[in-house]
């Protein structure tokens, strides 16, 4: 296998992993549950706990920026960026990016609406507030003012990504510019930037993320980076540090809880050059392959499973009404790999029996 071709492997096995990833993070929580009108806590519940602080530690806040840099990669790969280039990619872009966005915030908006509205629901849901303003349905698109988010997501909350990864693309030419005249000099600031905005308490709806880790996945597309060489320099280090970080994270989360935010940083900086890492590894020992299907099929998990996997999980909650640790784990498992299947299964129907409406309502080519 080439190196070329085991760096396109090697990101294409981590896509659908990372849907998944995004999916059970979106799926547990130590926050509790609304249900009925009540909010569940499950502080009494000591193991649950602690699968959720695991979930933080070593998976909450790792896809993303490992799609961000990819995206940066993958979009100045092997071509040189004249007008005519950036103008094809902008259109593909509104296919694979724009479109996809739409449909899929006004599918939330309508599921919104018919739960809102529905009696049969009403006793399952809190008032939202909801009108049918101007305003309320176009903050739907951008930041969604009926929703509980601190002001940072649209009404499909994890579209959040591909919002803010429009934006991004939309400024590439610029971006372009600087990567060329400041090279890595500008990578080191946006880095500097990402990590000092938490901490000063900026509300910059997640743009540092977006601007960060495509720049530096561009910068290494642009400047003809061989990953394989340059991260691979680092794999027994990523190994090590991913996993002390993952467990400081969890003692912090008992003892120092104001150290959580920096640790967790630099474990996603860890976790991006691990997660490369492990994949190209599976790979080149014959351990695992690439499945065409589940790549193919990781955006489609990413952008529908927020309008599932939540109300599936409160239907397992009613039915079964879990209220011991293993319990409430089974429901919460069961929650993801349940909504995991019905993607799929539905992804494959739509492949075969509807694909065009597929390609539209997934992004693909």
């Amino acid at each position: 296998m080439g190196k070329n071709d085991l760096r396109s492997q090697a990101l294409d096995l981590l896509r659908f992993p990372l849907a998944v990833v995004v999916l059970t993070i979106h799926t547990f929580s130590s926050e509790g549950l609304e249900l009925r009108g009540q909010e569940l806590t499950f502080a009494d519940h000591s193991l649950f706990m602690e699968i959720n602080r695991w979930i933080d530690a070593f998976l909450r806040g790792q896809s993303v920026p490992i799609y961000y840099f990819i995206s940066g990669f993958v979009f100045f790969l092997g071509v040189e960026m004249t007008k005519e280039t950036y103008l094809r990619k902008f259109k593909n872009r509104v296919k694979s990016l724009v479109i996809p966005y739409v449909i899929w915030n006004v599918l939330a908006l309508v599921l919104l609406i018919a739960i809102t509205f529905n009696p049969l629901f009403s006793r399952y849901t809190s008032g939202l507030g909801f009108t049918f303003s101007w305003r309320d349905l176009l903050s739907c698109f951008w930041v969604c003012d009926m929703l509980p988010s601190e002001g940072m997501f649209q009404v499909n909350a994890p579209l959040w990504f591909v919002r803010d990864l429009i934006v991004i693309v939309l400024c590439t030419p610029l971006l372009h510019v600087l990567i060329k005249r400041l090279g890595r000099y500008f990578i080191c600031l946006l880095g500097l930037f990402w990590f000092v905005v938490p901490h000063l308490h900026l509300n910059l709806l997640g743009f540092e993320h977006a601007l960060f880790f495509f720049c530096w996945g561009a910068y290494m597309s642009i400047n003809r980076k061989d990953m394989l060489q340059v991260f691979g320099r680092y794999f027994k280090v990523s190994v090590f540090l991913y996993l002390l970080l993952g467990v400081l994270h969890m003692v912090a989360a008992h003892d120092w809880p104001e150290a959580q935010e920096v640790i967790k940083q630099l474990n996603v900086l860890a976790g991006l050059v691990f997660a490369y890492n492990v994949a190209a590894w599976l790979l080149k020992r014959g351990i695992c392959k690439v499945n065409p299907f589940l790549a193919s099929a990781s955006f489609f998990v990413y952008v529908a499973h927020s309008l599932v996997v939540g109300r599936l999980l409160k239907l397992l909650f009613i039915t079964f009404a879990p209220a011991t640790d293993w319990s409430l784990l089974l429901v919460y498992t069961s929650a993801v790999v349940l909504t995991v299947f019905l993607l799929l299964g539905t992804f494959y129907v739509m492949r075969r029996y509807t694909p065009r409406l597929l390609k539209v309502v997934a992004g693909r080519k």
